[in-house]
């Protein structure tokens, strides 16, 4: 399964700019993600819960200005102010939604009084999102996730709205056990290779930024 398009960085950068910023991206994965926002910043500390994804990170997308670590947004280990952007990448929904608040606590507490702190999140339309439904595959469905996530960024006293913008992410495959190893289906498998002759093997998902500064 690999990803083929995603442009939400060269949209971002009509409204901001990464260019010479300290920049911390909480949730980084693997690393798939954190690679192309390097190549516009100054520096990047890369966090994520998973420390087996930070492993990885740290072998397969290394970078001389990105360091990874094991981290939870919920108690970022940062000093104050130490950051001039924020970025968290498809993570606020996987947080606990009574913690969420905490998780924009935090990255208000570490960026810098002039920063930004910006959340790429997934929407609700696409092939992609229909599939882990309808299969129960990935994540599963996590509609509840993403509306709390983005209600809890919008209510929050600290920030400001500045821009808010859409995008998608479009994956292709190269079979039935491409889906199987790479989503791990549960249910309904019958249907599964129908749905993706039906859309020639090409899965998408709409995507949601939203662009945020602390209110003075």
């Amino acid at each position: 399964m690999r990803r083929i398009k995603e442009d939400f960085l060269e949209k971002l950068e009509y409204e901001i700019s990464l260019k010479d910023q300290v920049v911390l991206e909480i949730g980084c994965g693997e690393g798939t993600r954190t690679i192309a926002i390097a190549e516009r910043c100054k520096s990047l500390t890369a966090i994520d819960p998973d420390a087996k994804c930070i492993k990885l990170a740290q072998t397969q997308n290394a970078r001389p200005n990105v360091i990874y670590q094991r981290g939870i947004a919920q108690d970022l280990l940062f000093d104050k102010r130490e950051f001039d952007i924020v970025i968290f990448t498809l993570s606020l929904h996987h947080v606990p939604v009574e913690e969420m608040k905490a998780a924009i606590d935090e990255a208000i507490r570490v960026v810098r009084r002039d920063g930004y702190i910006i959340f790429l999140e997934p929407s609700f339309d696409g092939t992609l999102f229909e599939s882990e439904i309808f299969f129960d595959a990935f994540d599963g469905d996590e509609r509840k996730q993403k509306a709390a996530a983005y209600l809890t960024m919008l209510d929050h006293p600290g920030l400001k709205e500045i821009a808010e913008f859409t995008d998608e992410t479009v994956w292709v495959l190269d079979s039935v056990q491409d889906f199987v190893e790479s989503m791990s289906p549960k249910r309904n498998l019958i249907m599964l290779k129908p749905f993706l002759e039906d859309n020639k093997y090409i899965l998408r998902a709409t995507r949601r930024v939203n662009i945020f500064q602390l209110k003075s």
